[in-house]
């Protein structure tokens, strides 16, 4: 809370230590200056007989024991008169601490220019309704309203006084929170409720309505002090919030809600299906949470300039659940606005797309593979057969032209092989949810068996037993790696190196293939980067895109460079079971 924003004269102050007094307070006790009352002590400003019951209510707002208390005291001026006044207390927020406001409401005054001091500064300037009802008379009638309670319900102060607060109430008024009111004043005790009123003209409203009793020395309400707040356009916000919500958690795409700092406050089941993240553990933290390192910080530097310029914000990109697997992802971000223009919330609408990016790549791949490599098959055992059908072919060009079908028909077995590979990265069921063991030393070892012309070599250390999300689909991308490495390398003879890397703090697992062959080409490389075929960027098979597939399916990334002094490294970047996996 700032000085700009309380009501007329009042002290701010820790137990019975002023910390604060505002002008207004100052004209009312007599002081030229704020600055008077610097380390000066409430218990000096109040006569002595009322020191002890300030103290008490004082005592009973820093326990918490209630929002807010009302008291009748009278203090002693600098000008040695005594002013009477409602004191009413409740705890804010001061300058980032929390400290006890004291509202000072005089009501006996020894001149006429002080009880005009009353009504013109301390209550008619206030920018809420304020009301005072005296229980003494029959039904506790209004005695005093001020100018915003009248700017508030439409009504003239002449035709509500004598009257009980009741007349702002209609159809729609909650009769829970007037039953509220009504066992609060019984009980002599304050309260605050939030209800629909109408106004003169009939237009309905939200009151917030806070009501404090008044006491005499003696412990007798004498008083009830009234607060009234519009809060349509609050309510409104909250209702419209609600349904929302309401809409929100039977979506299937992920949903947030931060408050202006970036904040979140909200998200939907969708969300923690697809971040492994709790509503409990995102709450109160920050959307980058969520960063993967496929984007840079000027990404994200241009995307908070944008939205905080109030412009939505749209784009594909890779985030990181919470378990370290990448995901692929269409973002929206809405900026939510007052009635002044100003931002009060970000809405960010998250829909994942990484079986739609998956999708198009696959079918770019296979109808690259069916066009051009099962169309130039089919040409040369067409020529070839033709061929063997001529009377005229020796002996030598027929085994030729046999081998030849023979060998086109293999490429094609294997391209039908590949095609059902790729239907099980697609259809693993539930298996790439579990974590399986995954030995590498054995399996290198499997590898020396079915490959006995090339030197395998695993350099796993302590690592050589990982963890990894369905290990038999897993395995399909680390055999296309290490068959790649050996038939297609011009070296005698081929070496293989399979080597694991564990990361703890980002909860991965870094398995990287090197060998010594002629590397792979820069097309094959710039097509997978790239995460799409071309007319002129396209690989030869469909090996690569496989190993691509499988790791992007099971939450990792594949990386492809150059090994030193020749050859390439694959390196599959997985996530890894860290301490908030089970």
């Amino acid at each position: 809370m700032s000085k700009e924003t309380v009501p007329e004269s009042f002290i701010i102050h820790s137990g019975m230590e002023i910390v604060y007094a505002n002008p207004a307070f100052c004209t009312l006790v007599g002081e030229k200056s704020t600055a008077q009352f610097t380390d000066c002590s409430l218990a000096e400003l109040l006569t002595p007989h009322h020191r002890r019951p300030f103290r008490e209510q004082v005592a009973r707002i820093e326990r918490e024991d209630a929002p807010t208390l009302g008291l009748t005291v009278e203090f002693q001026t600098r000008t040695d008169t005594q002013l009477r006044g409602i004191v009413v207390s409740s705890l804010i927020e001061w300058e980032g601490t929390e400290q006890v406001q004291t509202q000072v409401f005089p009501i006996t005054e020894v001149d006429a220019d002080r009880r005009q001091l009353l009504y013109d500064q301390a209550m008619d300037e206030a920018p809420l309704g304020i009301t005072i009802t005296d229980p003494s008379q029959p039904d506790n009638p209004l005695i005093y309203v001020n100018e915003g309670f009248c700017e508030l319900t439409g009504y003239p102060e002449a035709e509500v006084l004598g009257q009980n607060c009741r007349f702002l109430q209609g159809e729609a008024t909650q009769e829970e929170s007037v039953e509220t009111l009504r066992a609060a004043v019984d009980a002599n005790e304050p309260a605050t409720v939030t209800v629909q009123n109408y106004r003169k003209d009939g237009s309905m409203f939200w009151n917030r309505v806070t009501i404090v009793p008044i006491h005499a020395e003696s412990g007798t309400v004498t008083n009830w002090l009234g607060y009234q707040q519009d809060i349509t356009t609050e309510k409104r916000y909250e209702q419209d919030l609600s349904l929302f919500k309401a809409q929100a958690e039977g979506s299937e795409k992920a949903i947030l809600i931060t408050d202006r700092a970036g904040t979140i406050e909200y998200v939907n089941p969708a969300f923690e299906r697809l971040t492994g993240y709790t509503a409990a553990e995102a709450k109160g933290n920050n959307p980058r949470m969520l960063k993967s390192a496929q984007q840079d910080d000027a990404f994200y530097a241009r995307l908070w300039k944008q939205i905080t310029a109030g412009e939505v914000w749209e784009a594909e990109l890779t985030n990181q659940t919470k378990h370290g697997e990448f995901f692929e992802v269409k973002q929206k971000i809405i900026p939510v606005m007052d009635e002044n223009g100003d931002i009060t919330n970000f809405v960010s609408i998250e829909q994942d797309v990484t079986e739609d990016v998956l999708t198009t790549q696959t079918l770019d791949v296979l109808n690259r593979v069916l066009r051009h490599n099962l169309r130039n098959a089919l040409n040369a055992i067409d020529g070839y057969a033709e061929l063997l059908e001529t009377a005229e072919v020796d002996s030598e060009t027929r085994q030729a032209s046999v081998a030849a079908i023979r060998n086109q028909a293999e490429s094609m077995r294997k391209i039908a092989e590949k095609t059902a590979e790729i239907r099980s990265i697609w259809d693993p069921g539930e298996d790439h949810r579990t974590w399986d063991r995954f030995d590498i030393g054995s399996v290198a070892e499997s590898y020396r068996y079915q490959y006995p012309d090339a030197v395998i070599t695993p350099a796993v250390g302590d690592d050589g037993e990982i963890q990894v999300r369905n290990a038999e689909l897993y395995k399909k991308a680390l055999d296309e790696a290490v068959e790649n490495a050996i038939v297609h390398t011009d070296q005698s003879p081929p070496e293989v190196t399979i080597a694991v890397h564990r990361d703890p703090d980002a909860n991965q697992l870094r398995i990287r293939v090197a060998d010594n062959g002629p590397g792979v080409p820069a097309v094959e490389r710039e097509t997978i980067e790239s995460g799409e075929e071309t007319p002129l960027t396209h690989g030869l098979g469909v090996g690569l895109w496989v190993m691509e597939w499988i790791t992007t399916t099971l939450g990792g990334e594949l990386l492809i460079a150059n090994n030193e002094p020749n050859g390439s490294v694959v390196t599959f970047r997985l996530p890894a079971p860290g301490k908030n996996i089970q």
